[in-house]
């Protein structure tokens, strides 16, 4: 299989570190969660196989992208991220974003529907966390305490991303309701369990499904909140069910076992 390549490309905002794999199938993007890096999807990206046109940015301030301090907000990320879609992509994509990445993909499609085929959420909380929730995150707001598969990114992320997380920015900053509404292409939710550290909870997976006009849902049960690492098999295979009923016009719904 095809290695991913390391490139840069110049937004507006920011400068870019992205990889790519040219493939004959349809163009996939894959956005990170907060404080992670592309390499967080080489996972997904083998249980895929070789056929994707894949693109995998690092975000402002992560990895091996610019630090643009005091520039964090959502409509920073959306605005690189539509940029390098129109510029380096250049043809309809299906985007895949992780947390925080789930948020920048959905207000990317909302502002530039036409370049977007499908939208597929990966375990993003869409509406506040219950405390036992945001307390079992701690490791993104303190480094000290980070996993293992992350120390690497939050090493090379700005420390300031942290605030993200410790003040839950992303619900004052879009209103999610209003961003799931004006959703009009296949969106798939891809939730994990949250006792294994799932941040969709089922509440968020019934009121997103109720304000997107073409929403399918999946539960991956045993996989935490970074699911695509953790059952990466079990995504690709809901990821190509969800795409192959998006071309049948059929919806797709259920458990991934």
């Amino acid at each position: 299989m095809t290695l991913l390549e390391s490139r840069r490309f110049r937004a507006a905002g920011a400068g870019l570190n992205y990889a790519h794999r040219a493939g004959d199938g349809p163009a996939l993007c894959l956005l990170h969660g907060l404080g992670a890096r592309w390499q967080t999807f080489r996972p997904l990206v083998r249980s895929l196989g070789p056929n994707w046109n894949v693109y995998a940015p690092d975000l402002r301030g992560h990895g091996h992208s610019d630090w643009v301090g005091g520039r964090y907000g959502l409509t920073d990320f959306t605005a690189d991220i539509a940029e390098f879609l129109t510029e380096v992509v250049a043809e309809p994509v299906v985007l895949v974003g992780h947390s925080l990445g789930g948020w920048v993909a959905a207000m990317v499609t909302a502002t530039m529907p036409d370049s977007v085929r499908a939208v597929v959420i990966v375990d993003s909380a869409l509406y506040p966390l219950r405390r036992e929730q945001r307390d079992a995150m701690t490791f993104y707001a303190n480094p000290s305490l980070a996993m293992r598969s992350i120390a690497v990114s939050l090493r090379l992320a700005d420390p300031e991303l942290k605030q993200r997380w410790v003040e839950g920015r992303n619900q004052r900053e879009q209103d999610p309701d209003e961003m799931l509404a004006r959703l009009r292409c296949p969106v798939l939710l891809v939730q994990g369990d949250a006792a294994a550290g799932g941040l969709m909870a089922p509440d968020h997976v019934e009121r997103a499904m109720s304000l997107l006009g073409n929403g399918t849902h999946v539960f991956v049960p045993g996989a935490g909140h970074a699911v695509h690492a953790d059952a990466p098999a079990a995504v690709a295979a809901a990821l190509r069910r969800f795409l192959a009923a998006e071309v049948d016009r059929t919806t797709v719904k259920g458990e991934i076992g």
